[in-house]
């Protein structure tokens, strides 16, 4: 008996090619229809992906500034860095009341103070980096609803000005600290305002300092050059704060104040903590509405202790020197290039 074999006409694939000989019309329109959709779905995802990448710095998406600065050659000499260092930035900005976050990026307040704490636990020694707020680095800017515009060339005190005036303005003025230092890495930060200034002033029980300049003598006859005095809630804030904006580089005069309060500060903050360190924490508790810090409880404490080990004399307290310019709106200063690398090189890295 003959076996019968199927008919190619009822194989799928023969109705498959004969569907689309009548159907070719659609066939290629709705082909062209899903190639479309595809399309736009995959260029909105590429956009949403993009988007997220440049999204603005949040305390969740701190910097990763690599492991460039690790080792590096410098006038054919090799350096290897200290990885016993802590670094905390302190910025005091130029508001009042609350320290709060906003949605909304930029025109927030100015970095007026920014200083960098060096701890080097191997060497036992601190440094204060004060770091003029008019020094011309490049920052990275935002659009007010957070859009990330890239860097460019400005004043180092608008970092936090195009943040969201809380962490991610603290983040993005770290960022800008650690570009300036050629990619060294900011441990943690401590950002205030003007409203904490007498907490501050209160925690070590008032400063005593010798008044560096004049500044302040037609407003306060007793903050004259060369006299010493005891700073308490009357007069702390203009001491720190304070200068003629109507006068080219008055800042200048105002570091000098804040150079002698700091080191001040730093002694007897130093026996306070020796002696009522607990006390001391429940004292910044208090000033939390007018203080942004990523140091926890546990971090202050080694801190502390740590700061008890170490050295700290005037001579630690380092200004970079520099050329000031008067600028088109702002005092502008350019930092001495080789001096400041030479200085950093100083205070972090160990010949190899």
């Amino acid at each position: 008996m003959k076996k019968h074999r199927r008919s190619h006409r009822h194989s799928p694939l023969y109705r498959m090619k004969r569907w689309l000989r009548k159907n070719r019309t659609l066939f290629l329109c709705s082909t062209g229809i899903i190639c479309l959709v595809l399309g736009a779905t995959c260029l909105w995802m590429y956009q949403v992906q993009k988007h997220q990448k440049s999204l603005q710095i949040t305390a969740q998406n701190s910097v990763n500034v690599g492991n460039g600065y690790r080792n590096i050659t410098y006038q054919g000499k090799n350096y290897q860095y200290n990885s016993l260092i802590t670094t905390i930035l302190y910025a005091g900005v130029d508001s009042e009341g609350k320290l709060d976050s906003d949605v909304t990026y930029s025109n927030k307040e100015r970095a007026d103070s920014i200083s960098l704490v060096i701890l080097d636990e191997k060497n036992k020694k601190m440094t204060i980096m004060a770091l003029s707020r008019d020094t011309m680095t490049e920052i990275r800017r935002y659009t007010r609803n957070g859009k990330d515009m890239g860097t460019y060339v400005s004043h180092l005190g608008y970092a936090y000005s195009y943040g969201d005036g809380g962490e991610a303005s603290c983040e993005n003025l770290k960022e800008a600290v650690s570009n300036l230092l050629g990619g060294i890495p900011i441990d943690e930060y401590a950002v205030t305002n003007q409203s904490s200034m007498t907490y501050l002033n209160n925690l070590v029980g008032g400063v005593t300092v010798t008044v560096p300049n004049n500044d302040l003598a037609e407003l306060y006859p007793e903050l004259t050059e060369g006299a010493v005095v005891k700073l308490d809630d009357t007069n702390v804030r203009d001491y720190l704060h304070y200068r003629d904006t109507s006068v080219s580089f008055s800042n200048e005069g105002r570091v000098e104040r804040q150079q002698t309060y700091v080191t001040a500060y730093i002694n007897q903050l130093k026996t306070q903590l020796t002696t009522d360190l607990e006390g001391s924490w429940q004292h910044l508790q208090e000033m939390d509405d007018y203080l942004l810090t990523s140091i926890t409880k546990s971090q202050y404490i080694a801190m502390a202790n740590l700061l008890e080990t170490v050295s700290f004399t005037d001579s630690d307290y380092y200004r970079p020197t520099g050329e000031n310019k008067e600028g088109e709106l702002h005092d502008e200063f350019y930092l001495d290039e080789d001096a400041f690398q030479q200085k950093i090189i100083e205070l972090f890295y160990e010949e190899r």
